[in-house]
């Protein structure tokens, strides 16, 4: 492989990128609009899901349990009329769930006897509605202890720890994610757009005219991008510095060695997706849906990869933002450095290897047959 020849095709690359205006705009305004709106929109934590109370006990019991459901962020309690169907409210769609605390439930606490609550859950969003029992739940078992006759002291007294996150800031699990999906949709993209514009322009026969071989074609164009890519991870890096306070919690050089890795594996799977479409349009849908969908849904970053179905995965391990979110989420969070991420990192370079020679077959068969 001429070296001389690499660089000139990734000089000839990068010019080409800053002449185009809209490229310019596709690799670095959406990238940081997409940030800002997922960092700032997507939240997992639920919160104030408004839910019902019927009181019919008006007993210092049933104010302090409603006191206690309003305590938690994630709960509302509001008063509805006591003359009011419980079903009738719940149907009406404005609450996700109706209390009814009946009459002498205090006096039956403290004779020791049950004194059972009514609630009426809308399961209709599943998650929703454990989250709702098991925060009533909570508070039954707390406002009982308080109100009950006499008890034993539990044998088993729980004392918990939160590690790595202790504040519970949403954005240390959000905005690292983010990165990894943006890294694996955009370098994408402008790879595939990048390679299928010179097959529609000629220039790439001009290219093997000049006797510049598909690998060092390949090595030109992943060069340059790789220069694009890189400034598109410190751009919304910077951002999530400077607006979320995402820093460094451990070894950065994981995420150093794993950034380039990730740029690299995706800028790859372009140019084999440019190589096998012939407009630009085709190029960006192969690009733009199927390579997102999987970077979202696969890549555990809304949803967790252990609890999908085994063959997901399974075929989640062939997503390059799967493993780069472990390791973002690593810098940013646990900080645990290489013992807790050499095997993604280490992924990634396989995945990168593998794809190098995706993309160079299609272009060798094309230098082959002109």
């Amino acid at each position: 492989m001429n070296l001389r020849r690499v660089w000139v095709q990734c000089i000839k690359e990068l010019v080409e990128f800053r002449r185009d205006r809209l490229t310019v705009a596709l690799a670095f305004a959406l990238p940081v609009g997409m940030l800002l709106i997922f960092g700032f929109a997507i939240r997992l934590q639920i919160k104030n899901i408004l839910v019902a109370v019927q009181d019919f006990d008006h007993s210092p019991f049933s104010r302090d349990f409603v006191s206690r459901i309003d305590a938690s962020q994630e709960l509302a309690a509001i008063t509805e009329p006591l003359d009011t169907s419980p079903t009738t409210i719940l149907d009406a769609g404005n609450v996700r769930a109706v209390i009814v605390i009946p009459p002498g439930t205090q006096q039956a606490l403290a004779a020791g006897r049950p004194a059972p609550i009514q609630s009426l859950v809308d399961a209709t969003d599943v998650v929703n509605a454990l989250t709702i029992k098991q925060i009533l739940t909570a508070a039954c078992a707390s406002v009982s202890a308080t109100y009950a006759s006499s008890s034993a002291p539990p044998a088993v007294a729980l004392q918990e720890r939160i590690w790595f996150n202790p504040g519970g800031n949403e954005a240390l699990f959000i905005v690292p994610g983010v990165y990894a999906v943006i890294l694996a949709m955009f370098p994408t993209l402008l790879a595939a757009i990048a390679m299928v514009r010179d097959k529609e322009r000629g220039t790439i026969v001009q290219a093997y005219a000049s006797r510049l071989r598909a690998a060092e074609l390949i090595a030109g164009k992943c060069l340059a991008l790789e220069c694009i890519g890189l400034a598109e991870a410190l751009a919304i890096m910077m951002i999530g510095l400077a607006v979320w306070g995402v820093r460094f919690a451990g070894d950065p050089l994981p995420l150093l060695i794993g950034t380039p890795l990730l740029i690299c594996c995706q800028v790859l799977l372009g140019l084999l997706i440019g190589a096998r479409t012939n407009t630009v349009t085709s190029a960006i849908q192969a690009s733009g849906s199927v390579n997102s969908l999987l970077s979202v849904l696969l890549s555990g970053f809304l949803y967790p990869v252990f609890a999908m179905p085994l063959f997901f995965q399974w075929l989640s391990f062939l997503i390059p933002a799967r493993h780069f979110i472990n390791i973002t989420r690593d810098a940013f969070v646990r900080g645990a450095g290489w013992p807790g991420v050499w095997t993604e990192v280490f992924a990634l370079a396989c995945i990168a290897a593998v794809l190098a020679v995706g993309a160079w077959l299609p272009m060798r068969r094309m230098q082959m047959a002109d």
